[in-house]
């Protein structure tokens, strides 16, 4: 086992929605249970007794999954960490994988990414949020068609959209 770390993608804004809550619980979990660090952003508060590092962001406007995975894989180097888990909703765990693989390459790092397994116990409905003032995540169907758009576009597109 290398050294780990935890990268938690918030899912909807503000911090106190449903799917927040339960992505902060499941990283303060998991970084008890392996004594690691947390890289995440304003929209997930963890408990004081783990080690956190946050994004430089403005409250209420949350960075691209990308700019989120690439300053976690720059977190992940900095720190020496070889073994990183991540922590994020159900429907985004797919992008939120495919960009901390990008960033990882694009920075020359090996690092093994793993995923939090406790995400997998909640189906995909239950972490859209009605209350979230991201209008995206505030339904599947919402979800699912600004998903389907970045599924399909080219990654020097992306790359533009979301830096």
């Amino acid at each position: 086992m290398g050294k780990p770390g935890i990268a938690v993608f918030a899912f909807g804004v503000p911090y106190n929605i449903n799917s927040n809550k339960l992505i902060a619980e499941i990283a303060s979990r998991k970084a008890r249970e392996i004594k690691a660090p947390i890289y995440t952003q304003l929209d997930i508060r963890i408990n004081s007794e783990v080690k956190v590092e946050y994004i430089n962001e403005i409250q209420g406007n949350p960075p691209p999954t990308l700019r989120m995975a690439r300053g976690a894989i720059h977190w992940a180097k900095f720190n020496e960490i070889t073994e990183l888990w991540v922590c994020a909703a159900k429907p985004h765990l797919w992008r939120c994988l495919r960009d901390l693989k990008y960033a990882a390459n694009e920075s020359g790092i090996k690092i093994e990414i793993k995923i939090c397994e406790m995400i997998k116990w909640y189906s995909e409905n239950y972490w859209f949020c009605p209350d979230s003032t991201q209008e995206f995540t505030r339904s599947r169907e919402n979800w699912q068609l600004r998903e389907k758009i970045l599924q399909r576009m080219p990654i020097f597109l992306y790359k533009f959209i979301a830096s």
